[in-house]
């Protein structure tokens, strides 16, 4: 269940899609938007995979089972059902293989392969990020045929990562000379073709940034701190708390913003959204690796919901006209007249028996929107990856000290127990480390 409240006049509207069918991949947390975006536009959704969600098959006019990830199979289904358009959520593998099924088709699609395997290249992007003053952690020059000798002239603990992996997927730290081999090896099997990077271990606050592009225009949308718990067994932390705008935004759109933006700009984004993740480290922006698609975090519901600006639903006109259009990109900015929180709750997995406090909270002003990853009867895995999400709360408070009020209140009022009656949820976000530095709020 997904739950929203909407406090700005959204008058979002493109015309002319009435009858359109959309294919939408994924996106089973997005499924209130594309449900608001197909209302609105009368368009119809078409949804097709092996496994889809029950948000997405609770929306859909049309759903059927295939795979799609077979190429071949997915662009016959789109001739044979007559696919207007195809929309997909984060998901990087599905992205990647959309954008040649697209251009088979014919179809809208914002980015092109180039484009997507420059941006993914880890390696590639540092570069990148180099040549326009942007910095990044240091790398290291390390031969495979001589990773004994050479794994001795590093300064530990390092962080070898696939150059061309999804996500976190064979990222590793680490910390003594004596396991860099055989890291070394485990992330190069998760790499599509074979190749890794190692670099310094940056030990900085959390930041990420987004920016949105309009026919090559770009702006700044928003610029959040990554507050963590770590989770034993891997160095990868999962967030607990997003907060917007990040401390250091005044700071960043001084010393970095421009150079960001002619980097991007350079790259030849056009359409689309971007996001950048990185460390503040002791004074310095240092930025690890670029997302060409839309995040995670789900930004777009502060910007809707406080200036009427969202990019998902221009995303989602994309899919079908090959425009960003919908929102004034004029209303797109960074600098948020209120403090914005996104709280996840995160489980230590098991099996869900009962729940309690959700309608409890929703009551709250503070709470715009609500993801429920799971119903009762569900089983949470321990897998050290975002599937531990069970909920997350999409906050907006009048103040600070109002935030800290309502994540308290959250994360004693929620409660989720498994079938031996124990807690399952384990985030006690420590609101006392909640700063929002110089931003001023009206």
């Amino acid at each position: 269940m997904d739950f929203s409240k909407t406090k700005c006049d959204f008058n979002f509207h493109v015309g002319g899609l009435t009858g359109k069918r959309l294919l939408v991949l994924g996106c089973s947390n997005n499924a209130a938007d594309i449900h608001e975006f197909a209302d609105e536009e009368g368009v119809l959704i078409i949804s097709a995979g092996l496994k889809v969600s029950e948000k997405i098959k609770v929306i859909a006019d049309e759903c059927y089972s295939i795979d799609v990830l077979d190429k071949k199979q997915l662009i016959e289904f789109i001739r044979e059902y007559k696919i207007d358009g195809i929309f997909v959520g984060g998901s990087e593998d599905l992205i990647s293989m959309v954008i040649d099924v697209a251009t088979e088709t014919g179809l809208p699609f914002y980015s092109s392969r180039f484009l997507w395997d420059t941006l993914m290249n880890k390696q590639s992007f540092k570069d990148t990020c180099r040549k326009y003053g942007v910095p990044t952690p240091a790398d290291y020059k390390v031969r495979e045929d001589h990773l004994e000798e050479d794994s001795k002239k590093l300064t530990y603990p390092v962080v070898i990562k696939p150059v061309d992996s999804s996500g976190a997927n064979g990222v590793l730290k680490c910390e003594r000379q004596e396991d860099f081999h055989e890291m070394y090896l485990m992330s190069k099997s998760k790499s599509k073709s074979g190749t890794v990077t190692v670099e310094s271990f940056v030990d900085g606050d959390t930041i990420g940034v987004y920016y949105t592009f309009v026919d090559g225009k770009v702006t700044m949308s928003s610029m959040h701190d990554k507050y963590c718990r770590a989770i034993p067994g891997t160095f990868i932390p999962l967030s607990e708390i997003y907060a917007y705008p990040s401390k250091y935004l005044p700071e960043y759109q001084t010393e970095m913003d421009r150079k960001v933006r002619n980097m991007l700009t350079d790259f030849g984004i056009k359409n689309g959204i971007a996001n950048m993740q990185g460390f503040y480290d002791h004074g310095t922006f240092r930025f690890i690796e670029i997302g060409y698609r839309l995040g995670g975090t789900a930004q777009y519901h502060y910007t809707k919901y406080l200036t009427g600006f969202s990019s998902f639903h221009m995303m989602m006109a994309f899919a079908l006209t090959g425009k960003m259009e919908g929102c004034d990109q004029n209303l797109d900015n960074p600098q948020f007249p209120k403090p914005c929180c996104t709280l996840s709750l995160l489980s230590k997995g098991g099996t869900i028996a009962r729940t309690e406090g959700l309608d409890v909270v929703n009551g709250l002003p503070e709470v715009i929107n609500y993801e429920e990853r799971y119903k009762i009867g569900d089983t949470i895995k321990a897998s050290r990856t975002v599937a531990q999400f069970h909920y997350r709360f999409f906050l907006v408070a009048d103040s600070v000290e109002k935030m800290k009020e309502v994540i308290n209140i959250i994360q004693t009022t929620v409660k989720a127990y498994d079938t031996n009656g124990d807690s399952m949820l384990i985030t006690q976000f420590d609101t006392n480390k909640l700063t929002f530095g110089a931003n001023q709020f009206k």
